[in-house]
This record gives C-alpha cells, structure tokens and sequence, in this order.
C-alpha cells in the first residue's frame, strides 16, 4: 500500500461513524497501533462536533445537546474538514440542518445567521463614515461604498426573533413562519457584528449600490413613486447610522 492510499484510508476510516474502514488499511498497521486507533477517531470526530457548537452556539441552543450533536455528527461524515485550520469549518452546515429539517425552516436560518455574525466579526475592515463629511453632498449623483463584510439571505421564519432571545437568554419565541417575505442582512459596524430584517426592497437597493448605481438611479429602479420619498429617507439614515456605508462619493460607478 503506498503512502497516499494509506492516508486516504486512514482519513475514511476518520469520518466513518462505525470505525467499519478500519478493514482498509489494517493490514498496513502493526498490531500495536491498531490499539490506539479508536482514539483517532473520537477524538477528530469530536472536535469537528465542538468546532460546529462553538459556531452555531444559537442553534445548539435551539435543538439541544442530543439533536443538535446528532446533526453535527451526520456533517462530519458527509463533509470531513478540508482545511488545515478549523476557522473555516461547518460553512455548508446550513445545507445539512435544512435536509434534516425540512418542515422546520428556522432551524437552517439560524444556522445562517449564527455563521454569518462569525464571519463578519472575522472579516475585513470597513471605513467608518462621519456624518459631518455629508453636507453639501449632491444626493443625485451620490455613489455609495459598503462595508466588505456586509450579507444577505431570504428567510421564511421567525429565526431572527428566537436568536436576539437565545441571545438575551430569555424564553425564545414559539417557531414561525413570517406572513410576507422578508430578507436577512448581516455586516460589522465598527467591532460588532449585526443583523436586521430588511425588504425585496431595501435589499435591491443595496445590490444596487454595491455596484455604483448613484443615489438618483437606485431611487428611481426600486422607488419610483413619489409616496416612497420618506421611506427612503429613512433607509439611507439607517444605513449610515447603522454603519453599512463605509464611504460616499459623487458617483462610486465612476472610481
């Protein structure tokens, strides 16, 4: 057996939860160290479970120890780590909880949202604008910079709620399904990472402006009636009060 196939071996045996591979590679191992091979495989299949727990700490509170283990188990022999690190591990997590889950949506978005605020936390630095370098800003042709760490996701449930009480370690709401269709953005402000539920239509906007369309032009493609004027004015001082614009120029298409 050469070298390669004995790790590639060796790494099956790992990720399989009845230790069945052994049978592999056993021939290539002394008797001696055979002994010490269930410890192997413990111990790599238990830190992966604790390295999923320590990411998803909402969604370990949410399921409980026996569930939540359960699901981090079954990820660990469907998608062994790939990295030598273990900073970027349990990243398609979510796709995992949503097989498991399927009739219980909140479960995967929280699992989202517990990944992306430790992605943003972990992420890069973003300008922080002053207010003040606003005035005389000529808000037609206004171009907006986003802070880098900055996400979206659509949800269907009530997972924001149950994750600000885990969060506040109070009695999580009852798990539900929103009555109109909302989306989830994730960034960091300074040094802390946050969230807000936002609309189809906030978020447009915002994809919009990370691709340079100036103030005038996002208004007109997602606000083009005239009553939206006040809801728009709240938008972009959430926006910059929030710390989602890091930096506006006349026109950021432009630079």
């Amino acid at each position: 057996m050469t070298l390669e196939a004995l790790q590639r071996a060796f790494c099956a045996y790992l990720v399989d939860p009845d230790q069945a591979r052994e049978t592999l590679f056993a021939p290539a191992v002394s008797a001696l160290a055979r002994r010490g091979l269930p410890v192997y495989h413990h111990a790599f299949r238990a830190t992966l479970v604790e390295c999923l727990r320590d990411t998803f700490e909402k969604t370990y509170a949410w399921l409980g120890d026996a569930q939540f283990d359960n699901a981090a188990r079954a990820h660990v022999t469907a998608h062994p780590s790939a990295s030598w690190t273990l900073a970027g591990y349990g990243g398609d997590f979510e796709q995992t909880l949503a097989a498991l889950y399927p009739d219980d949506p909140e479960v995967a978005e929280l699992a989202w949202l517990d990944r992306a605020l430790r992605t943003a936390f972990d992420g890069p630095d973003g300008a922080c604008l002053d207010p003040v370098t606003l005035d005389g800003t000529d808000w037609d042709t206004a171009g907006f910079h986003l802070v880098p760490t900055l996400v979206f996701r659509r949800i269907v449930s009530n997972a924001p709620a149950i994750w600000s009480a885990l969060a506040a370690e109070m009695p999580p709401p009852e798990p539900a399904l929103l009555e109109t269709r909302a989306v989830l953005s994730v960034w960091r402000h300074d040094l802390m990472p946050r969230f807000c539920t936002i609309t189809d239509a906030e978020q447009r906007a915002l994809e919009l402006a990370s691709v340079g369309e100036p103030f005038a032009g996002i208004c007109a493609a997602v606000f083009p009636d005239a009553e939206d004027a006040a809801a728009v004015g709240a938008m972009l001082g959430r926006w910059i009060g929030d710390g989602i614009v890091s930096r506006i120029a006349s026109s950021a298409r432009s630079e």
